[in-house]
């Protein structure tokens, strides 16, 4: 049974007593309970307490005016309902400013990074039957035991799809060579190279839970899918299903991920792209090859990362090739795994690593609620609490360029914005910590770097 260790990243969002701002789940709202307290009324009148923002109850309205009101109690907030918090319904005394240097007011809400989804397109040419021991399959039925490079690499895809890491991510799934669900992606001698065929997926998207198959119902479609897609015995294969289409499969894949990606700008969608050999069948131009992961990428974000399955010597496959074709897809480098005892596992902790890489380090900038009033950019502060519970300061830099070592983020526009983002170092540290938390401070200067 499935750990339910959820791979979430909590972002809590405080504010400054004027003014409430929430981000849960990806929506604007009200802030949960976490009081707020005025200071001390003027010429004597006690401190007015703000309500919860769920509706606590309100202090007395103070009858001095702020400034000069005499031994009057400290004003409040009426105490009905919990909602924005509008300075300009407050009683009239007990109402101070609140500087915005000092700490900042403490309520929190959750809200997720960006869902992760992806498209895993997997090789089942005749080449997956080679055993992993070198030994040759046209000189005996069956390879010995290690078994073939198929056994392995299916076996590590079913154990990633059951895997506590694999919770909450969104996985399709399509086969190449292969007829189903669509006849065309089969390369081979027949040269059917129909990339739109190959962009049906075998297993849509759907989301894995922290729970196993047969409850986790998505997870038993990936498995049951994958079973029964052993490639052919390549003594028996004729014609059609012999070749390495990459070039139709990976356009398909990227076909069918950049149409998910524009219909769910809120989520990430990627393509994996796992195979064993060279092309064989179709274009075999690495450049056209590698040209189709860049468009993706320049027309819908889509990235596309590329694991490679070589023999226990790093042959067969081109591995300048293959990290041609991922620096083109904006995933720098391809993944390798070698035949051996160990190859499984690599491949579990290649998808799990993937998986991570392509966690998002985006924040929506928080909004105001029901009163309307925008937040300030120019004071907001960012920290990341970690799962041990030590709390880590971010500080703001102008832009990408100017992240350095020391934790920080930006604004994807100083002028207009609408996302926080994180720099190489916070986002490496805070995606790797499944009980990570980002406080975002509103009302508060931001903290500039300490180095240079």
């Amino acid at each position: 049974m499935k750990t339910a260790t959820l791979n979430r990243l909590s972002v809590c969002i405080s504010a400054l007593s004027i003014v409430a701002y929430a981000c849960a789940g990806g929506n604007t709202g009200e802030l949960p309970a976490g009081e707020l307290s005025g200071g001390s009324g003027a010429n004597g009148g006690a401190g007015g307490s703000l309500p919860t923002v769920n509706g606590g109850s309100g202090g007395t309205a103070g009858s001095g005016m702020a400034g000069g009101g005499s031994g009057g109690t400290g004003g409040g907030l009426p105490g009905t309902g919990g909602g924005f918090i509008d300075p300009t319904t407050a009683g009239s005394a007990g109402m101070a400013m609140v500087d915005e240097d000092a700490a900042c007011g403490t309520g929190m809400a959750n809200a997720d990074l960006k869902p992760v989804n992806m498209l895993v397109m997997f090789d089942r040419s005749g080449s997956m039957h080679d055993c992993t021991d070198g030994t040759d399959r046209d000189q005996q039925e069956l390879c010995p035991s290690p078994p073939s490079r198929w056994d392995t690499a299916s076996g590590a895809l079913k154990a990633f799809f059951a895997s506590p890491g694999a919770a909450d991510l969104g996985v399709a799934l399509r086969f190449f060579p292969h007829d189903s669900p669509a006849v065309g992606c089969s390369g081979g001698q027949q040269a059917t190279c129909d990339a739109m065929a190959c962009s049906q997926v075998l297993v849509d998207m759907g989301v894995l839970t922290a729970d196993a198959a047969p409850t986790d119902a998505h997870e038993a479609a990936l498995v049951a899918a994958t079973d029964m897609a052993t490639p052919p015995d390549p003594a028996g294969m004729t014609g059609a299903n012999q070749g390495t289409p990459i070039y139709a499969a990976l356009e398909g894949a990227l076909i069918w991920a950049s149409a998910y990606q524009l219909a769910h700008p809120e989520q990430r969608t990627v393509v994996v792209f796992v195979t064993d050999g060279a092309p064989n069948g179709c274009n075999t131009d690495f450049d056209d090859i590698s040209q189709l992961a860049a468009d993706a990428l320049a027309a819908s974000t889509v990235t596309t990362y590329m694991i490679g399955l070589t023999d226990a010597g790093g042959g067969g496959v081109n591995q300048d090739d293959m990290d041609q074709v991922a620096a083109a897809g904006g995933t720098m480098q391809a993944f390798f795994v070698s035949d051996g005892a160990t190859a499984a596992q690599e491949l579990i902790d290649t998808f799990n690593a993937i998986r991570g890489m392509a966690i998002s380090c985006e924040f929506a900038v928080p909004v105001a609620t029901s009163g309307g009033m925008p937040i300030d950019p120019n004071l907001l502060n960012v920290n990341y609490t970690a799962g041990t519970g030590s709390e880590v300061p971010l500080v703001k830099v102008a832009n990408a360029a100017a992240c350095g070592a020391e934790p920080a983020w930006y604004y994807d526009n100083e002028t207009m914005p609408t996302q926080i983002l994180l720099c190489p170092t916070a986002c490496t540290t805070v995606t790797a910590d499944p009980n990570a938390q980002i406080q975002i401070l509103a009302g508060c200067k931001p903290r500039i770097p300490t180095t240079t």
